[in-house]
């Protein structure tokens, strides 16, 4: 429809269902759209650098007057007639404020890195808090204020306090990932990390794992934890049964009172990771051919593997079946809400206090259990497939444990 606009007929302009425009006679392009719902806004009909027709948002027809629309629409009409394209201008205009918008490291972490990171990382959210711990302090500054310097003052305090280069590695890593996304994006114009020299580190360091008599102590604490499981739920029934109440199933010597003796049992037997062990499901033991399957989709290098499990660990995942006999959950170590647990539980921690255990951590149970296959003569590559390293250089650290022809090289020429 075409006729010469007033403010009585943008008014009385009616809702059909369908959208249409109302052309202005008066200044060629103005027109107002009526929506299939009823809203009404003013646009400026012209045709673009290439010659195709587009259209302008000038805005609704509630919060701008006609006088005031056509007003914008002679300005505008103008800049076309002087080569301007409205859009492509307004959308480079959107662009170069979203670019500011971002700028800042923290809204860009948020806003971009986060969800992609997520899409790419299965435990990405480990990433975000340690970004949110080691560098919150710099989430307000501009991305473009981030230079080698001030990263390098940050490494040098961290060493200085006395954090070790493969932790410092890892934070920077990550810092380092954010930049190169912001230089994709176009946020900066380059990465100024690119070419950044990590520190070096000790890819055969000496590492902590049990002990023969260190094992005994741990087991000795985790036994009398399930005596004691099974003396409070004794004592728990017997009071239960005095008042006529309906008793708990008790906790015999053939079922755990919880999940802490076989995980850590496990972790030693198998050598997952804490991440892994947390995410297996039943149908991946195989308790037939004696092995359990860490998927590829739940495994640090995105490869699926099979370990052979000890005789040892096929009774205690029997013992376990029977403790979960009737709870309906495919993980073989569900969280209170049936979900995967985000670390293992802090009974693990105290139980190797307990027992008396010094400087080793749970992850340290992975390190048992490759350590005891070097000891045990297993060759470095068996040992990297078991343990799921992606490169031999990773298993390097058990090295020392095995065989080593250089011993016998000094022996026999020295004695």
């Amino acid at each position: 429809m075409k006729a010469k606009l007033t403010q009585k007929i943008v008014d009385k302009l009616e809702v059909t269902g369908k959208r249409y425009d109302f052309r202005d006679e008066i200044l060629p392009g103005l027109l107002i759209r009526v929506g299939s719902t009823g809203g009404k806004v003013y646009y400026l009909d012209y045709k673009d650098t290439s010659g195709r027709r587009s259209k302008y948002r000038i805005g609704p027809a509630d919060s701008v007057s006609l006088s005031d629309a056509r007003e914008v629409a002679r300005k505008k009409s103008g800049e076309v007639a002087h080569g301007k394209d409205l859009n492509a201008e307004k959308k480079a205009t959107k662009r170069k404020a979203e670019v500011e918008r971002v700028r800042q490291l923290g809204t860009f972490i948020k806003d971009v890195w986060t969800p992609w990171r997520k899409a790419e990382r299965k435990r990405a959210e480990e990433d975000i808090s340690r970004l949110e711990l080691h560098f919150g302090g710099w989430y307000k500054l501009s991305l473009s204020k981030i230079d080698l310097a001030m990263v390098g003052k940050w490494r040098q305090q961290r060493l200085e306090s006395g954090i070790s280069p493969r932790t410092i590695n890892k934070d920077i890593a990550i810092l380092m990932s954010v930049l190169s996304k912001a230089a994709e994006h176009e946020v900066i114009k380059t990465n100024p990390l690119k070419g950044w020299k990590q520190l070096k580190v000790d890819t055969r360091e000496k590492v902590r794992f049990l002990s023969d008599a260190e094992e005994q102590r741990l087991r000795a604490v985790l036994e009398a934890r399930e005596a004691d499981a099974r003396q409070g739920r004794e004592n728990h029934n017997k009071f239960l049964r005095d008042r006529g109440y309906k008793l708990k199933p008790e906790i015999t010597e053939q079922v755990y009172s919880d999940h802490i003796y076989p995980l850590v049992m496990l972790a030693i037997q198998t050598g997952l990771r804490p991440e892994e062990l947390l995410e297996i499901e039943w149908p991946d033991i195989d308790l037939r051919h004696r092995t359990v399957t860490v998927r590829g989709a739940i495994a640090k290098s995105g490869r699926t593997r099979h370990i052979p499990l000890s005789s040892e660990a096929v009774q205690v995942i029997k013992r376990w079946q029977r403790s979960k006999d009737g709870q309906q959950t495919s993980l073989v170590f569900p969280g209170k809400m049936g979900g995967v647990m985000d670390r293992l539980p802090r009974a693990v921690t105290r139980a190797i206090k307990a027992a008396k255990i010094s400087n080793f951590r749970p992850y340290d149970f992975r390190h048992t259990f490759a350590s005891r296959l070097a000891l045990g003569g297993v060759d470095l590559n068996t040992i990297r497939e078991l343990m799921g390293h992606e490169d031999i250089s990773q298993t390097l650290i058990y090295a020392h444990l095995t065989h080593d022809h250089r011993k016998e090289a000094v022996s026999r020429v020295f004695g």
